[in-house]
């Protein structure tokens, strides 16, 4: 029987590009999950409550919501890959556009790996500044509302490491 595999938690780092003063999350993420359900966990973080169109571009390809309209969508399904997939040869840079139009678009940068066991809370928002509409970032919400979103248990990670 193969050993089980190591589970890891990153650190990322994500910043809202075209506004001032700057706007920035700072945010512990399963390996698992994926990429549909971290765009939730940034909506939560942001404090965006409304769903929003969504896509990743990561490495050159897009991850998002294909068009059941356009066969020729070129546009990969973000419920079908994670995070530490698309990772896993080491940190690629990555943008989040969200909104009509691509109105909000993030910059995401792994910051650090570490096993998921040893990282605090899955996920979390751990450090931001300031709020897209210029009101003043209150850590202590966004963790609430990131850590509502949370889809395995804290000792159920314990296990599965």
């Amino acid at each position: 029987m193969p050993p089980p595999a190591i589970r890891y938690a990153y650190q990322l780092h994500l910043q809202l590009q075209g506004v001032t003063p700057v706007v920035w999350r700072r945010l512990w993420i399963l390996d698992s999950t994926s990429l549909a359900h971290l765009h939730r966990i940034v909506q939560a973080a942001f404090g965006w409550h409304q769903p929003l169109p969504f896509y990743f571009d990561i490495a050159g390809q897009r991850y998002g919501q294909p068009s059941p309209d356009e066969p020729n969508d070129p546009t990969m399904d973000a419920r079908r890959y994670t995070l530490g997939q698309l990772q896993q040869h080491g940190p690629v840079p990555m943008l989040h556009v969200c909104g009509a139009q691509g109105a909000w678009t993030l910059r995401a940068r792994i910051e650090a790996v570490a096993p998921a066991a040893t990282a605090p809370v899955v996920p979390d928002c751990i450090e931001g500044r300031h709020c897209p509409d210029g009101s003043q970032f209150n850590l202590g919400d966004a963790r609430l509302r990131v850590q509502a979103l949370q889809a395995v248990p804290r000792q159920k990670v314990a296990e599965l490491v």
